[in-house]
């Protein structure tokens, strides 16, 4: 892949606990791993609405953000390679978040959604999926530039 036909953009995730500790993991149709909620920034968005748009279209899910993990930018975990060719690398926003409920809806942007504690989480998680949730458990005390 060249670099002419690779997009960059904008993007959010957020790791989301329900009431019981729980993390929301969805099984991406692209990559076919486990992971956290994501998507793209749109034009004239900011990080947390989106973010919040995202969980809603995703899982009809409401959160609260809680706090921001950092900023992954690493191309070796940040490029996503899609079915029709299209190549993007994604700048991602990662956040920690808490839903009032565990009642969702997963679209069919998901293969499978769940919850599951952090210590028995879906295997095989996706690269990025698996460097945003030690991250995000590891709880470090300045957010993350990768």
């Amino acid at each position: 892949m060249s670099s002419d036909s690779l997009a960059i953009r904008p993007g959010v995730a957020g790791v989301v606990f329900n009431p019981d500790g729980d993390i929301l993991m969805h099984k991406r149709r692209v990559g076919h791993g486990w992971a956290p909620p994501s998507g793209a920034v749109e034009p004239e968005e900011d990080v947390r609405s989106a973010l919040k748009r995202e969980l809603d279209e995703e899982a009809s899910l409401e959160i609260e953000i809680a706090r921001f993990v950092g900023l992954y930018s690493d191309p070796t975990f940040q490029i996503v390679e899609f079915p029709t060719g299209e190549a993007i690398h994604f700048v991602t926003s990662l956040f920690v978040c808490r839903a009032s409920s565990s009642q969702f809806e997963g679209s069919e942007e998901g293969i499978a959604w769940g919850w599951y504690a952090p210590e028995e989480l879906p295997e095989p998680l996706l690269p990025y999926a698996e460097r945003w949730l030690d991250d995000t458990i590891a709880e470090h005390p300045q957010p993350i530039v990768q």
